[in-house]
Formats: C-alpha cells, sequence, structure tokens
C-alpha cells in the first residue's frame, strides 16, 4: 500500500511551528484514542487548540497530515536520540556495564516509541520511518558495544554485537505473558542485559560442530 508523500508547508515563525506540533500531537493522540475514523480536521483542530484555517495553511488535508507524521517524526526521535546518547558517558565501564546501559537505552526507546507507533499503525502510516528509526538506535548502540571489541569472546564480533541487538530487541518486544507469569519490567531488563552480555562473552561452540551426526527432523515436513 502507497502513501502519499507530504506536501507540509513549513512554518517560519516560532508561533507557526508551535501551532504546527499542536495540530501533530494532537492528530496522534486521536489515533491512538479513537482510531482512524475518530480522525477529522475538526477533532484535530479542536484538540490542537486551532483552526480549520490553520490546519489547511500547513496541510493539503488529512492524507497529506499523516505522510508528515509518517516521515517527521522519526527523524526528530532520531535528532533527539542522537543527542541523548553523546551526552552519555561510556568511557571507563566494562561490558556488562554497557550491555545493561545498551538495554535499559533500547526499553526506553520502545516505550516512549508506543503512542506513535500504535497511532500510525493504526492509520497504515509511519512503519518505514519507525524501522529506520530502530536501525539508527541499533546501529548507535553497536558502535557503543563495539568499542570493547577486544572484550567480545567472538571470532566475528560484528555479527555478535547485531545478532545480540536483535535478540534483545526481539524480547523486549515480546507480551510479557508469553515469557514468565509475574515477569516485571525491571526483571526483563536485567535479564536481557545478561543475555547480551552473556552471549558477547560466551566462548566460540566451534561453528557448531557439536551438532554433527544428530539426525535433526524437518519441523515442517
Amino acid at each position: 500500500m502507497s502513501h502519499a508523500v507530504s506536501k507540509v508547508h513549513p512554518p517560519k515563525q516560532s508561533r507557526s511551528r508551535r501551532t504546527l506540533e499542536r495540530i501533530r500531537r494532537a492528530a496522534l493522540e486521536i489515533l491512538d484514542q479513537d482510531g482512524p475514523d475518530g480522525l477529522t480536521v475538526q477533532a484535530i483542530v479542536t484538540r490542537a487548540r486551532s483552526s480549520v484555517g490553520s490546519f489547511y495553511a500547513r496541510f493539503d488535508g488529512k492524507d497529506d497530515l499523516l505522510a508528515d507524521l509518517g516521515e517527521q517524526m522519526w527523524l526528530d526521535a532520531a535528532e533527539r536520540w542522537d543527542e541523548a546518547v553523546a551526552l552519555r558517558s561510556w568511557d571507563g565501564r566494562s561490558l556488562g556495564e554497557l550491555a545493561d546501559g545498551v538495554v535499559a537505552l533500547l526499553a526506553d526507546t520502545h516505550r516512549g516509541e508506543a503512542l506513535p507507533l500504535r497511532a500510525l499503525a493504526a492509520a497504515g502510516s509511519g512503519g518505514d520511518g519507525a524501522r529506520r528509526f530502530r536501525a539508527h538506535v541499533r546501529q548507535g548502540l553497536a558502535e557503543v558495544l563495539l568499542s570493547r571489541r577486544a572484550e567480545i569472546d567472538h571470532p566475528r564480533p560484528e555479527v555478535a554485537v547485531q545478532v545480540g541487538l536483535a535478540a534483545v530487541t526481539a524480547l523486549l518486544d515480546a507480551p510479557t505473558a508469553e515469557l514468565s507469569e509475574g515477569l516485571d519490567e525491571s526483571q526483563l531488563r536485567t535479564e536481557a542485559g545478561r543475555l547480551l552480555h552473556g552471549y558477547l562473552q560466551a566462548t566460540d561452540p566451534g561453528g557448531g560442530a557439536s551438532s554433527q551426526g544428530v539426525d535433526f527432523f524437518d519441523v515442517w515436513a
């Protein structure tokens, strides 16, 4: 399914920029609470404390707004993410401490993006932007972990880091009920940190040689 490319008219004054942000946030909140059927221009401007004229001064219509959200939101999120990571001090931390910090950042990112992901997914928009944002986050965290390349007990540290981050991402995305009854967010983060650290410092099993000669069945046969 293709989506229109946003033709938003960029505001030049700070007051106009604030109005644009209120319109964007109002649209996301309506999508999250009422779904696509509740997203009307009048509902948006009422919640944003704006006017229909202000809306059409910036967007050609509702589809244009959705296209803009799908593009701009994740670009803004990537910029904020880069600023936040740059302010952190990674010097003097062990690989285990870095693994815990990486997991905490990923968990915070997933929680923070819950509203826009749900909202834009409901309208069939923003998926590509969200995927690019997650890939950007993982790439930045991979660089942090690879700064301790010498401590990674894997013949291909880059592969180990990418696989480890993919595993942690899947774990953080999994519904808690599927993992363990009573497992709270703090416990989930702890276990994800152990998973990442343990994998990065595990010894090489020999490229799977231990499975030679074992007759595995084909589950899809």
